[in-house]
């Protein structure tokens, strides 16, 4: 774990922070920052969490010989943009696929729109006659049995992968939900208790990096974290951001502070990413962009 403070000028400071994945995911590291904010400056001790460290009791240690879980990401030529969408778009991106893909069923979540929406202006650039598979993280802990609370610390998470039967963002919208709902608390039992997803992490590994089958594009979602909880003893933070994360083909979700948008931090190949962001119907849909 490592953090840097930051004193400005102005008066103001910018907390950066880091931790292993090896040892936590994304929600376990937000869990950590706003139990260390609310003690060391307001010795809430009450309302502190009680965090769970059972995770290697409830999927115990696998041999994993012949698979590298850093196979595949690749650095080198990688540049990263964050594209900010207003939530009026985001809502617009729901109901737009609402109509084609959902008509008797929940409308897409935010991150199901925009996720279809920012692939399919990848596909459009880089071109369609290719093979991809787009992967979505997933939090494991509502869907297991009994489900974990949230202030569970570990990586507790897992991969959702959908080849998409059409290159349309109408038909990876339904494709990708299907798919997530998969990973259900059966789906978690034989993760406990098999060897089924490290095979198939092995599988996936091969077809990418051997025989160049599939184009992997992945996705992950911060929406909804408690990321703006870390009240220091200033008040909430006035912006939560994230690092650079320079693995080819990675998007990760951040929700705005307010109006419901969705900050997306694209890392592509510094040539596909010229072609991205010069797209006329994304340029349509972003009200802010920059270099991370």
């Amino acid at each position: 774990f490592g953090v840097q403070l930051n004193v400005f000028d102005c008066g103001g400071i910018a907390i950066g922070a880091c931790l292993s994945h090896q040892i936590a995911d994304g929600l376990s590291f937000f869990m950590f920052l706003n139990s260390w904010a609310a003690f060391a400056s307001r010795g809430e001790q009450a309302v502190l969490p009680n965090p769970q460290f059972i995770s290697a009791k409830l999927f115990p240690p696998k041999n994993i010989s012949g698979f590298d879980p850093r196979s595949g990401i690749i650095k080198e030529n990688i540049i990263c943009k964050m594209f900010v969408f207003d939530g009026s778009v985001v809502e617009s991106l729901r109901a737009r696929y609402a109509a084609t893909s959902f008509e008797n069923e929940k409308h897409p979540t935010r991150v199901e729109a925009l996720s279809a929406f920012i692939w399919s202006r990848y596909v459009a650039v880089t071109g369609p006659q290719r093979t991809y598979a787009v992967v979505h993280a997933v939090n494991l802990r509502p869907k297991m049995e009994p489900p974990l609370p949230p202030d569970s610390f570990g990586n507790y998470y897992r991969i959702s992968l959908t080849i998409p039967s059409l290159n349309t963002e109408e038909h990876l919208v339904k494709q990708a939900r299907d798919q997530i709902k998969k990973i259900d608390k059966d789906y978690v039992r034989k993760l406990q208790y098999g060897n089924d997803h490290l095979d198939f992490l092995k599988d996936s590994s091969y077809r990418v990096l051997l025989k160049g089958e599939l184009v992997p594009f992945n996705i992950t979602s911060l929406c909804r974290f408690p990321l703006y909880d870390a009240d220091f003893g200033w008040g909430e933070p006035t912006w939560v951001g994230s690092p650079a994360l320079t693995f080819k083909n990675l998007v990760v979700f951040i929700d705005t502070k307010n109006g419901g948008g969705i900050e997306a931090y694209v890392s592509l190949k510094v040539e596909d990413m010229t072609k991205f962001e010069a797209d006329e119907e994304l340029l349509a849909c972003v009200s802010k962009a920059r270099v991370c």
